[in-house]
C-alpha cells in the first residue's frame, strides 16, 4: 500500500509542536509515520531580522522538498496536503521575540505564513511570564493584551505551553478566540518528580482551556513525562485516557515536542538564549526518547495503542489530529 492510500484510510495525524533541525531526513520520517501536519518552530529567542532569515531558509526547504512537504496557512490546505501524501507545515514561534516591541510586526509575520505564536518561552518578556518565573506573574496589561487582540484579529493562534499558570489563565480569558497548549502534560497525572516539572499544567487550567474550546497537546518529551525516558506506551495512553476523562475528548491532541539533528550545545541556546550565560534550570543533556517513540515513524503504533486502549475510531481520529484541524479552522482566518 502506498503512503497516499494509507493516509486516505487513516485519521489525519497532526503533531502540534516539533523543533527538529530541518532537513530531508526528518521529512521522510514524517512520510513514513503518515504524519499529515507538523507545527514547526521558526524562532525561540530570535529577533525579527533573524526570524526573517529562518523563514527564508524554510521557504527554500519547501521548494526543494515539495514532494514531501508544503506550507499550510488554512485548515483546508492542511487537509489537501495530507491527502496528497505529503506533510503540511504550519509556521510558528515558541516566543514572541520576533514581534520585538512593534505590534505591526504581527501582521507582517502573519502575511509571511506564521499561524501560531507562543506568548513567551520560560521567562518574562514584554507580553507575558514564562514558567521559570513566579506563578503570580501574568500577561502584561497593555502590550500583552494588545498583542492578544491583534493575534485574534489576524488569525494567529495563541500558544501558552511555556507560560506561567497565571499567564496561561490570563490568555484564555483575554482572548476572544480559543487558544492552545501545543505541548505540555497534566501535572496531576505526571507528578512533580520530573526534570522540568514547572512546564506542565494544572487540572484547573486545562479544564478552563477546554471550556473555551482550546486544545491541549500531550507530549512524549521525556523531561515532562511520568517516568521520563522510561515511560511506557501503556502509561502514555493511560495519560491520554485520564486527560480525556478530565477535560473531554474534543480538547485533547498530540504535541510531541520532538527534536532531532541538533548537537547537545543547542540546549544552551534554548535554555539561556542571549539573556543569560547559564540556564536557570541545570542542563543535563538530551534525554533518550522512549522505546516506543524514537521518531515520528512510530506514530502508527501510537494510534494502534489508542485503539487497543478502547477509544472509538471517532475518538482516535480527534486525538490524532482532528481536534487540531478543528482549532486551526477556527483560528487561522481573520475575524470578520
Amino acid at each position: 500500500m502506498d503512503h497516499q492510500s494509507a493516509r486516505l484510510r487513516a485519521p489525519i495525524i497532526v503533531d502540534a509542536l516539533q523543533f527538529n533541525k530541518p532537513e530531508r531526513a526528518r521529512f521522510l520520517e514524517w512520510q513514513k509515520g503518515r504524519v499529515g501536519c507538523v507545527h514547526v518552530t521558526l524562532a525561540i529567542w530570535e529577533s525579527a531580522r533573524e526570524t526573517l532569515s529562518a523563514i527564508g531558509e524554510w521557504n527554500r526547504l519547501l521548494e526543494n522538498n515539495a514532494d514531501l512537504i508544503a506550507l499550510a496557512t488554512t485548515a483546508d490546505e492542511i487537509e489537501a496536503i495530507a491527502a496528497s501524501g505529503r506533510t503540511a507545515i504550519v509556521y510558528g514561534f515558541q516566543d514572541t521575540s520576533p514581534f520585538e516591541d512593534d505590534i505591526e510586526l504581527i501582521e507582517i509575520f502573519h502575511k509571511l505564513g506564521v499561524r501560531i505564536a507562543q506568548l513567551t518561552y520560560n521567562v518574562q518578556n514584554r507580553i507575558a511570564s514564562g514558567c521559570w518565573e513566579p506563578d503570580e506573574n501574568g500577561v502584561s496589561q497593555f502590550f500583552g493584551r494588545n498583542v492578544i487582540a491583534e493575534m485574534n484579529r489576524l488569525g494567529m493562534l495563541i500558544d501558552v505551553s511555556h507560560c506561567t499558570e497565571r499567564s496561561s489563565r490570563d490568555a484564555i480569558e483575554y482572548s476572544s478566540r480559543p487558544i492552545a497548549i501545543t505541548h505540555a502534560n497534566p501535572s496531576a497525572f505526571v507528578g512533580t518528580d520530573i526534570e522540568l516539572n514547572r512546564r506542565n499544567k494544572s487540572t484547573e487550567l486545562i479544564k478552563r482551556l477546554a471550556e473555551r474550546n482550546g486544545v491541549l497537546g500531550l507530549s512524549m518529551y521525556p523531561k515532562i513525562m511520568r517516568d521520563g525516558s522510561n515511560c511506557t506506551l501503556e502509561t502514555f495512553t493511560e495519560m491520554v485516557a485520564w486527560t480525556v476523562e478530565t477535560i473531554g475528548v474534543d480538547a485533547v491532541g498530540i504535541g510531541t515536542d520532538f527534536y532531532d539533528g541538533w548537537p547537545v550545545s543547542e540546549i544552551k541556546w534554548w535554555r539561556a538564549g542571549r539573556w543569560a550565560r547559564e540556564s536557570a534550570v541545570p542542563i543535563k543533556g538530551f534525554s533518550s526518547w522512549p522505546d516506543w517513540f524514537k521518531s515520528p515513524v512510530d506514530f502508527p503504533a501510537l494510534i494502534e495503542a489508542l485503539e487497543k486502549r478502547g477509544f472509538s475510531s471517532e475518538e482516535v481520529a480527534k486525538i490524532a489530529g482532528g481536534n487540531w484541524v478543528r482549532l486551526f479552522r477556527e483560528s487561522f482566518s481573520p475575524l470578520q
